[in-house]
């Protein structure tokens, strides 16, 4: 049975690897260019963030740049398997 995922873990997962292309699970990544890959709008991805970041799953880098902390992560990884 394929197990569903919430909008934020769409987010985590793709935020990941859209990391991992950069060749670094922790590079800074723009938190829109995720957002227009899974489909959410400008005003949808800062609700989604904010909530990530209150959570500690990401930390604030650059401008409109997130990196992925060790809670996001481990988060991850428990979605992966």
């Amino acid at each position: 049975m394929k197990k569903s995922y919430t909008k934020d873990e769409i987010y985590l997962l793709k935020f990941y690897e859209m990391a991992c292309a950069l060749g670094d699970e922790t590079a800074e990544v723009d938190r829109y260019a995720v957002g227009r890959a899974v489909g959410q709008n400008d005003k949808a991805v800062d609700s989604l963030t904010r909530n990530l970041l209150q959570a500690n799953f990401l930390k604030k880098g650059e401008g409109s740049s997130l990196y992925l902390t060790s809670n996001g992560l481990r988060l991850l990884y428990e979605l992966k398997s």
